[in-house]
């Protein structure tokens, strides 16, 4: 293993950028990751930096679209079954040691391992067998994915799934380096012992302090940036302070408030755009007074969306009345069942279900709304305890970082919980979430069989075409019984510097470093 020398400094200057002395990049993570293994990533923050880190069978381009990644080309058999993937000739790990197909055999076996506990090995269950092995009913060996040579990966599926390329690109389909895993077991991913096959490696990792990237010099394409930072922001106003002052070349976020003065002043380095994703409210739908739809249609009522975007954010986002975002190509999503009514017959509507189920002024419904940190997620849900205020719902409100929030949701130790998916431009990866059987991230524990079977049927379809009117069908009949209720799409805001060049925006919000440069 080749160790990389660092020079940490506390605070960094900027440097004076020129194509003689490249600055190093240092860009605004939205938070610590809690982990930089593949396969046991839950955050969009870690998905931010695994993406810089490693490098899957499909990836993004610059633009944000699905291009060749490790795989250089596929084919796809008739029956949508059978996917071979061609590898490239010249992969190989950041130790210089040869990458071929039988390390993502390694990879994609261990992501179902049980021992492995991924949270998210669901992403891959379409792969034959993956979710008996994940569930410790067959061996990793038994998973539908094999080495025929060095260069040639084949993916088998258990049903078909055409929406395959894109969700390769997830840290769940990266490769992991099977050879330092079984020297080194959890601590592979220690800057000492790490290895991986994207355009960067990780050099240093200081717990809520920087996470160090240096470029990998096995990757077999040049890249004009060779090193660069990423620092936890602990808000968004720090990291725009920041940016203001020359600390930061790039951040994730700033408050909504500077919008139109940067409109006016910085147009240069604004860069807003809509993103594939959706904001919630997730209902315990197992336990508590939210175990009653009658309860949970009463809270969705007496809702606002428009308030909320218009009057609470002012930041671009678009009210949302269905869970699969109006973004996604192809489909038309199904709004909640409500939708038709006036917005002056909602909360009428609401008293009506609460007072049905029990509770009025005299025995009035009392509920806890968990939410992560940060002060637009506070202005959000505290003008949601006001709205349900106004129904006589009183409300309090719980609020914990991002690690904790989320390990909350997945324990379903909540009565009602903020929540947000960004996600693919397909329908399925949304309403999965609500599939009985995919595990912790149904946050309410969700469960209805007649849904099950639909997006059951959705599986087995090989068109999209064919796919979607099923998911639609599924989709009606998980809106009726009020399971969450959407409130918005996000508008990505960012700020970056007019000097770093490469920089597109895209649905999905990716920027990988390898496509950046120094003007």
């Amino acid at each position: 293993m080749k160790y990389l020398t660092l020079i940490i400094l506390t605070v960094l200057p900027i440097l004076e950028v020129s194509a003689e002395s490249p600055v190093q990049l240092i860009i605004g993570n939205s938070g610590e990751p809690a982990t930089l293994d593949p396969h046991k990533y839950n955050l969009r923050l870690e998905e931010t930096l695994l993406n810089d880190l490693f490098l899957g069978l499909t990836t993004f381009n610059a633009e944000g679209e699905i291009v060749p990644g490790a795989a250089k080309s596929w084919t796809v058999s008739e029956d949508g079954l059978t996917w071979t993937f061609t590898l490239r000739d010249d992969l190989k790990w950041s130790d210089g040691n040869a990458l071929d197909a039988d390390d993502f055999v390694f990879s994609l076996r261990r992501l179902q391992d049980p021992k492995t506990s991924a949270s998210l090995s669901y992403f891959l269950y379409m792969i034959k067998n993956a979710e008996a092995v994940n569930k410790g009913e067959q061996t990793t060996d038994s998973l539908g994915v094999h080495a025929k040579g060095p260069h040639t990966l084949i993916i088998e599926l258990e049903k078909p799934y055409p929406y395959l390329l894109e969700r390769l690109l997830y840290p769940t389909g990266f490769p992991v380096p099977k050879h330092v895993i079984e020297t080194f077991g959890d601590d592979w991913v220690k800057p000492e012992y790490w290895v991986s096959n994207g355009a960067f490696v990780l050099s240093d990792w200081s717990p809520q302090e920087h996470v160090q990237l240096a470029a990998n010099e096995y990757f077999y394409d040049q890249v004009s940036i060779k090193s660069a930072r990423y620092l936890p922001v602990a808000s968004e106003q720090s990291g725009f302070n920041r940016f203001r002052t020359g600390e930061l070349h790039a951040i994730a976020s700033f408050p909504a408030g500077e919008i139109k003065r940067l409109e006016k002043n910085s147009p240069e380095e604004l860069r807003m755009s809509d993103l594939l994703s959706m904001i919630y409210l997730v209902f315990n739908t197992q336990e508590g007074p939210t175990k009653d739809v009658r309860i949970r249609q009463a809270l969705s009522l007496a809702l606002d969306q428009d308030i909320i975007t218009q009057k609470v954010l002012r930041n671009g986002s678009k009210s949302a009345l269905s869970f699969v975002p109006n973004l996604v190509s192809n489909y038309s999503a199904a709004n909640l069942p409500h939708h038709q009514l006036s917005k002056s017959e909602r909360p009428d509507r609401a008293i009506e279900l609460l007072k049905s189920a029990g509770y009025d002024d005299g025995n009035p419904l009392r509920l806890k709304l968990h939410h992560a940190a940060g002060a637009e997620n506070k202005k959000v849900n505290l003008a949601i305890m006001g709205m349900w205020n106004q129904i006589g719902v009183i409300t309090s409100l719980q609020q914990s970082d991002l690690k904790t929030h989320f390990g909350t949701l997945r324990q379903n130790d909540f009565q009602v919980g903020w929540a947000g998916w960004i996600g693919e431009n397909n329908a399925e990866h949304y309403l999965e979430l609500l599939d009985s059987n995919i595990g912790d991230v149904n946050y309410g524990r969700y469960t209805n069989s007649l849904f099950d079977q639909a997006i059951n049927r959705a599986r087995s379809e090989s068109t999209i075409a064919d796919r979607n009117a099923q998911l639609a069908i599924a989709e009606k009949l998980a809106v009726a019984d009020y399971p969450l209720v959407p409130l918005y799409t996000i508008k990505t805001r960012r700020l970056v510097s007019p000097k770093l060049k490469g920089w597109s925006e895209n649905l999905r919000d990716v920027h990988q470093i390898r496509y950046l440069s120094w003007e």
